[in-house]
């Protein structure tokens, strides 16, 4: 299992790397991160809002056991996309998991 440091690590590169293509400068708020038994989950968005607005900027899980990363969608709620996956009911794109290592 991750310590809580090494998966916040994963998930500012995770944003880092997100960033780094898009080229604006992404900030994960502190305040707002979810933890479950299985691992965090993370919102995150433009320093600048008012200079950037996002589209497709879900929120993310980081598993605690692997450190993947699996995107949500932003189509519904962030709640829907949190029991689809704790009930196995939805399932992240094959380029919706990003594997840190």
């Amino acid at each position: 299992m991750l310590s809580i440091e090494q998966i916040d690590k994963i998930a500012e590169r995770y944003v880092k790397k997100i960033a780094e293509k898009i080229n604006v400068e992404l900030i994960i708020p502190k305040d707002i991160i979810i933890d479950k038994s299985y691992g965090r989950i993370y919102f995150y968005g433009a320093k600048d809002y008012k200079k950037h607005r996002l589209a497709g900027n879900g929120p993310f899980l980081v598993r605690k056991d692997t450190g993947f990363v699996i995107q949500f969608g932003t189509a519904d709620s962030f709640e829907y996309y949190i029991k689809g996956y704790e009930d196995g009911t939805w399932k992240p794109a094959s380029d919706g998991v990003w594997d840190p290592n």
